[in-house]
């Protein structure tokens, strides 16, 4: 995938958009964190992530009902937005058909390993009886 089709994702210094595999935002305070997390690579230990704050804009929000005409409140930058926005079209792009039939014949391999390592030890315990 091309940077071009991410310009937000390339302006936070992420040189390739490709890499990523999920991402999770959350708010603290007045500022949205963004984490981003990269595929795993042949003999890598840990996940790779990056994690991005992005200071919340500072609004008053006319009331029609109450004692105070106005209210402060906060809400997400569009830089943010943005960026979100081209992670929902990455993230969302990369669950095609293929990599969900992938992704489930890992896992049908990975639960026949576990079921024979269960067989193996059930058979070591009946011969130690």
């Amino acid at each position: 995938m091309s940077a071009d089709k991410f310009p937000t994702l390339t302006e936070m210094g992420i040189d390739e958009p490709s890499d990523i595999e999920r991402y999770t935002s959350r708010i603290e305070g007045d500022i949205d964190i963004l984490k981003i997390y990269y595929h795993r690579h042949q003999g890598d230990w840990v996940t790779k992530s990056k994690k991005f704050k992005f200071k919340r804009m500072h609004k008053n929000m006319r009331v029609n009902e109450g004692r105070v005409p106005y209210i402060a409140t906060t809400e997400s930058s569009p830089y943010f937005l943005r960026a979100v926005a081209e992670l929902d079209q990455l993230v969302s792009a990369e669950k095609t058909t293929q990599t969900r039939k992938a992704k489930l014949l890992d896992d049908i391999e990975h639960l026949e390993k576990v079921v024979a390592r269960k067989i193996e030890d059930i058979r070591r315990q009946i011969d130690e009886i």
